[in-house]
């Protein structure tokens, strides 16, 4: 049976990084959030799961929403002044779901997810041109569920997307890549032998990207990063601090020797929040907040600078229910492990990829990490 996500945010909680209209000198820190009304369009469940901006008037968010016996995707867009549904494909008449979404323009963005056909989910790949989403052609090798969690694009010309596939071995890795002109699979290492997902990518360029998921070593679940240098995705040596699992979540890169992956890993008091830096070099754990007394987790990360991130997720207390958890980093913050990161175990080979890139922001976020 394909896995299913832990936890969902039904709420939607956007930051305000000139989405309202708020009067905030030039580099001041962000320092307050609120809530914006947004559509709802299900009978059941409304889910936004991701979301990506170009410029503070022009956002796009997906998820899925419920309606009869199935869901629906669900793409809104953010014009500066409200947020609208769009008109976007579903394909299936059962369970459609877009997870991930990716803009470098106004008129070019691609979002990613599954939908249910015949005996499993197919990888489900949107493309949007300025004017319509459209569904795009792209591959599903597993013999009964594919699913793509995460897509990075760097220019209309270059994304890649990532996730995991089912056969009667169990699930590998699935990376699939965009040139322009079609998806391409690309062949990545799979360290477990059953069990092997990728949860978030982040590229800088498109010889540059960073993937971070999860395999097991036993009965437990390892940390996995895998690192695209142009050529082939390779296995880097990170953290695994949980004594019963570490579950990576999100990662964001400003340069291909700056990174942060957020996410959990279990302890005998509970969950608690996984936070490790890259710096070219090593991955090393950071020291994070953990306000929940059982459990704790974060399930998304951005950065803007080397030193300015923002991670969302949430804790709980007994008797009680799930808070929001938002914390803020800013470098440089003492370590509490180190791994370095040895020529990868595995190694794969793939067509070199255009060379388009992006350069981050330097906009300061907050100075600490606070919970």
């Amino acid at each position: 049976m394909f896995r299913k996500r832990i936890s969902v945010f039904v709420t939607v909680v956007v930051f305000a990084v000139g989405l309202a209209v708020v009067s905030v000198p030039a580099g001041a820190a962000i320092d307050s959030a609120s809530v914006m009304t947004s559509p709802s369009a299900g009978t059941a469940d409304n889910v936004l799961s991701s979301v990506s901006c170009v410029s503070a008037s022009s956002c796009v968010a997906v998820g899925y929403y419920g309606v009869g016996p199935g869901n629906q995707t669900l793409v809104l867009s953010w014009d500066g002044t409200a947020w609208t549904q769009a008109t976007a494909p579903s394909p299936s008449t059962g369970d459609n779901a877009l997870s991930s979404v990716s803009c470098v323009s106004a008129s070019s963005c691609v979002a990613v997810g599954r939908y249910y056909l015949g005996v499993g989910y197919q990888t489900l790949v949107l493309d949007w041109d300025g004017t319509a989403w459209t569904q795009a052609t792209a591959l599903s090798p597993g013999t009964s569920d594919n699913s793509l969690d995460s897509v990075s694009c760097v220019s209309a010309s270059s994304c890649v997307a990532v996730g995991s596939y089912q056969n009667e071995a169990g699930s590998e890795t699935l990376v699939l890549s965009w040139d322009g002109t079609a998806w391409t699979q690309v062949t990545a290492p799979n360290p477990g032998s059953v069990d092997n997902f990728l949860e978030s990518v982040s590229c800088v360029s498109a010889s540059s990207c960073l993937a971070i998921g999860k395999y097991p070593n036993g009965a437990e679940s390892e940390t996995l990063v895998l690192s695209w240098d142009g050529t082939a995705w390779t296995q880097a040596t990170a953290p695994s601090p949980g004594f019963d699992g570490t579950y990576p979540e999100s990662v964001s890169c400003v340069s291909a020797s700056s990174c942060v992956a957020v996410g959990r890993y279990n302890t005998a008091a509970g969950n608690q929040t996984l936070v490790m830096s890259w710096d070219g070099a090593a991955w090393t754990q950071v020291t994070a907040p953990n306000p929940g007394a059982s459990d704790n987790a974060l399930s998304s990360v951005s950065c803007v600078s080397v030193s300015s991130c923002v991670a969302v997720g949430r804790y709980l207390n007994f008797p009680g229910s799930y808070q929001t958890l938002a914390l803020a980093l800013a470098g440089p913050v003492p370590p509490t492990t180190t791994t370095t990161a040895p020529p990868a175990s595995t190694s794969t080979t793939a067509p070199p990829a255009s060379t388009t890139t992006t350069a981050p922001s330097s906009d300061p976020v907050i100075p600490a990490f606070t919970g």
